[in-house]
């Protein structure tokens, strides 16, 4: 295996927990699986669990702290239960565009809208950030995001927030 591909797997030891744990309970099955082999496997293994493991969490933690700072609305409306939710989210999908971070946060977006969440505003407040950072990013002349709850309140009130752009200058509201 190329250097480039064990630092592949190494990433996704990393990053995936359900790999990791899967991997030290069974490093020669799951090891030839991702094409490593037998010296290649005693290295990894050779890694004291417990320094990859705190690798790995610190990893997560800066993962979530980046997507924090995109959703705050999202994040305010979860409260203790973002990390939680975030984990289960980040075992499943790894971002792969040039802006990591900004994908993370909009398929986390996407993640909990398709969830039964409670409070039921959290939903909403995904959708609105997710509204909100696909018209930036993707340069949109006009984008629409249809409310079931007030998110800054967060009660009841039907209404939609309206992005648009007017030559250069861009604006915002929510009705």
């Amino acid at each position: 295996m190329s250097l480039l591909e064990q630092q592949n797997f190494l990433a996704r030891i990393f990053t995936d927990e359900n790999l990791r744990k899967t991997f030290w309970e069974n490093p020669q099955q799951i090891g030839g699986e991702n094409g490593l082999d037998l010296t290649e496997i005693k290295q990894i293994t050779n890694i004291v669990t417990r320094d990859l493991n705190f690798f790995a969490d610190s990893l997560f933690r800066k993962r979530m702290q980046e997507v924090e700072k995109l959703l705050p609305i999202t994040k305010n409306a979860l409260k203790n239960d973002f990390a939680k939710l975030f984990r289960e989210f980040s075992n499943s999908f790894q971002p792969n565009s040039i802006k990591k971070h900004l994908e993370d946060a909009l398929e986390f977006c996407k993640f909990l809208q398709n969830k039964q969440i409670q409070p039921p505003f959290v939903q909403d407040s995904a959708k609105f950030e997710q509204t909100q950072h696909e018209f930036f990013s993707q340069e949109k002349k006009l984008s629409i995001c249809f409310l079931r709850y007030d998110i800054y309140r967060q009660k009841m009130k039907i209404g939609c927030a309206v992005w648009f752009k007017l030559g250069k200058k861009s604006g915002h509201f929510i009705l």
